[in-house]
């Protein structure tokens, strides 16, 4: 017996050196063509898939086929001397020494057929596995089936080692209920991987072979058995033993955690990664940070439950390179629809494609950043009827810049820039920038302007990082090779990856304003989620009835969009963009710019002030005037002790034109005045302007007195 487990040991290579495969595969197989042991291996697919992150950590294993459970290939060196001898012992004495066929055991097989004998197969090792890669079924095999299986031994052991022959048939012999291979059957039996196998863990294996339903009472009886055809009688004992702690004890599929469900059904099962087939994949998503991201969206979402508010979607990408760093379908929370990926849902967009509307009418020289917009309740009339908008909270400030009415997010003058844009030409850039599956311009009209299209959180970040690109638009990707390749066209031919959307100048401009807590002073005031200790753009919007709440924006590095609400559509309470999706943004974006901090820094301004747009308010050489006082967001309160008529607030601007022009909600206070003038207050909100030659406006804050 040692000498017969030498010859064998050194024959496979141990320790020394369709079941699971495609139809296109076994089609070939069958019409005669012999694959090579490499072929086999590179088209095994396990029934699992496994997404790793950017640095090769483990993200999730998704199944992937429900019919059988298949793992990663399991090469022999990680496979026990026991089982190896145990299969040997079971299934094919003479392995080592036949051609394929054991003609000695097909006429055993013969005689004790004809002179009724016990029943046995004489199918070997290579047999087998030749049944396996034809794709028939085991107990089922016609005479033809037999011969073809024979045929395909032959070839095998013409063009395979018997190393390479025992490997794959460790892999696709099936065992018992759904386990095929040796990693799948070592693990759904015994809740651990081959190499940690026990020897006599390892013999029980083997003896599930013949019959995958046996008795405990059977099961231990074979194992004995085949322990003492491997020379290990001492294995008998021990092996009962794990067989009554099996019965007593569950195995339970060890999984392990799971930190990104959804990216890995986008990667493993609509195959968004080139060239990936099965096993294991590398992604761009950063584990730390999408981990991070999950902790916060869980706390937020525990803190808001109570105004009816249960899932969130969460994506980062990086910007230049267009790598996806963060994608978090849904919260763990939700019980009900934790499998419905957010971020591929279609939703309304609210206020979120306010943006995007500026965008256009600046580039189309409609108005300027300083340009006076009517905030104030006003009907539009159309065919058919009237269209009559009103703002959040039914709140109205007069006449306001664009840059404050963008940023403030007020709904009046954003329907009169979309009025002077035209629908139809909005709807075509947004379809540039990505937004795709958006409805005729006729069927949304001017209500276009305050987000009744349906998108998804994927349209939108990517969206808002073609701002953050100068205009550049360009796919998001989950493959760190494609990552590659936007990086080096960036910085060489950037048009052969990338779309020109914006000019650069107008990119600018949006930024500069979405950044400014002034601009969106009137409707967040001054401190609210939206500000960051390092340079950031946002936007809020939320759709009708409460319903979607979003927050997306970017800084220099990433651009993180977050969705929240309920995906059955049933409305949440009290709950708007900043006080919902904003605080878990800026946990976002905050994090990745903690754990990887920027290699550039982003350049801006603080406020939209480049040559271009300062010829455009009509200007020329002149220095635009700014006013010092009063600052944004000023209250003041009447003295009832000092008589009315003698009470006054001061404004002072800077400028180097002697005269300049006030206007006060809209209206001119004095046309030829200096650059002091004393104002005799009353109670209110205001917006106060100040501009020179006639020009447009070109500086303007808020303030309240009461």
């Amino acid at each position: 017996m040692i000498r017969f487990r030498c010859f064998f040991l050194i024959f496979v290579g141990v320790p020394c050196f369709g079941q699971g495969l495609p139809k296109e595969f076994i089609n070939e197989i069958q019409t005669g063509k012999v694959p090579s042991f490499q072929e086999l291996q590179s088209n095994y697919e396990p029934s699992e898939g496994t997404l790793l992150d950017r640095s090769g950590e483990h993200l999730h294993r998704l199944r992937l086929d429900h019919t059988v459970r298949r793992l990663a290939w399991t090469p022999t060196s990680e496979v026990p001397e026991s089982f190896i001898l145990s299969i040997l012992a079971q299934e094919d004495k003479r392995f080592p020494l036949h051609r394929g066929v054991d003609y000695k055991a097909i006429l055993g097989a013969i005689r004790d057929r004809v002179f009724g004998g016990k029943k046995r197969g004489a199918s070997t090792i290579t047999m087998q596995l030749a049944g396996f890669l034809l794709g028939s079924k085991p107990g089922q095999r016609s005479y033809s089936e037999k011969w073809n299986q024979m045929i395909l031994a032959w070839k095998i052991e013409e063009r395979w080692s018997k190393a390479e022959i025992a490997e794959s048939y460790f892999n696709l012999v099936p065992f018992r209920g759904e386990f095929v291979g040796i990693r799948a059957a070592s693990r759904g039996v015994f809740g651990v991987d081959p190499s940690s196998l026990s020897s006599e863990e390892a013999v029980l294996l083997v003896a599930l072979l013949p019959n995958p339903n046996i008795r405990s009472s059977e099961w231990d009886r074979r194992g004995c058995w085949l322990s003492e055809a491997i020379g290990s009688k001492n294995l008998c004992e021990p092996l009962k033993e794990t067989v009554a702690n099996l019965k007593k004890r569950k195995v339970f599929w060890n999984t392990e955690s799971s930190l990104a469900y959804h990216a890995a059904r986008r990667i493993l099962v609509h195959r968004e990664i080139n060239g990936y087939k099965s096993g294991a994949v590398r992604s761009t998503i950063d584990a730390r940070s999408q981990l991070a991201a999950e902790e916060s969206m869980n706390r937020i979402l525990s803190s808001i439950q109570e105004r009816n508010v249960r899932e969130a979607g969460i994506l980062a990408i990086e910007n230049r390179t267009g790598a996806i760093l963060i994608y978090l379908g849904n919260s763990k929370l939700s019980k009900e629809n934790y499998f419905v990926d957010a971020i591929q849902a279609r939703r309304q967009a609210g206020s979120t494609l306010k943006p995007f509307l500026y965008a256009l009418a600046f580039e189309k020289n409609l108005l300027t950043p300083e340009s006076i917009l009517t905030d104030l309740p006003r009907e539009w009339e159309l065919i058919g009827g009237s269209y009559r908008p009103t703002n959040y909270e039914d709140r109205y400030f007069g006449s306001v810049p664009a840059r404050m009415a963008l940023a403030s997010s007020l709904n009046i003058p954003a329907v009169q820039v979309l009025d002077w844009t035209g629908v139809p030409e909005f709807v075509s850039r947004l379809g540039e920038l990505g937004f795709d599956k958006l409805r005729n311009p006729d069927f949304y009209g001017l209500s276009l302007a305050l987000g009744t299209a349906d998108i998804t959180l994927w349209e939108l970040v990517n969206a808002y990082r073609t701002l953050s690109n100068e205009g550049y638009w360009s796919e998001p990707t989950f493959d760190p090779q494609e990552a590659s390749k936007n990086t080096e066209a960036w910085g060489r031919e950037r048009n052969t990856r990338f779309r020109k959307v914006y000019p650069k100048e107008i990119t600018q401009t949006i930024k500069d304003i979405l950044s400014s807590r002034d601009n969106r002073s009137l409707s967040f005031g001054w401190e609210n989620h939206l500000s960051t200790k390092f340079f950031s753009f946002a936007k809020t919007g939320t759709s009708q009835d409460m319903r979607d709440n979003w927050c997306v924006g970017s800084s220099g590095n990433y651009t993180v969009g977050v969705w929240v609400g309920n995906m059955d559509g049933e409305p949440m309470r009290e709950v708007s963009g900043v006080t919902g999706a904003a605080p878990l943004w800026k946990e976002v974006i905050q994090s990745l710019e903690e754990m990887r901090p920027s290699s550039n820094q982003e350049v801006h301004m603080a406020r939209s002030s480049n040559s271009n747009i300062k010829r455009s308010i009509g200007l020329g050489n002149a220095e635009a005037p700014k006013i010092l006082y009063p600052e944004t967001g000023s209250l003041f309160a009447l003295d009832p002790e000092i008589p009315e008529e003698n009470e006054r607030i001061r404004f002072e601007a800077r400028t180097n034109s002697k005269r300049v022009e006030w206007i006060l909600n809209g209206s001119v206070l004095e046309s030829d005045s200096s650059n002091i003038y004393d104002w005799k207050p009353k109670r209110g909100s205001f917006i106060l302007s100040v501009r020179i030659n006639g020009a447009h406006i070109s500086d303007t804050v808020a303030f309240q007195v009461r």
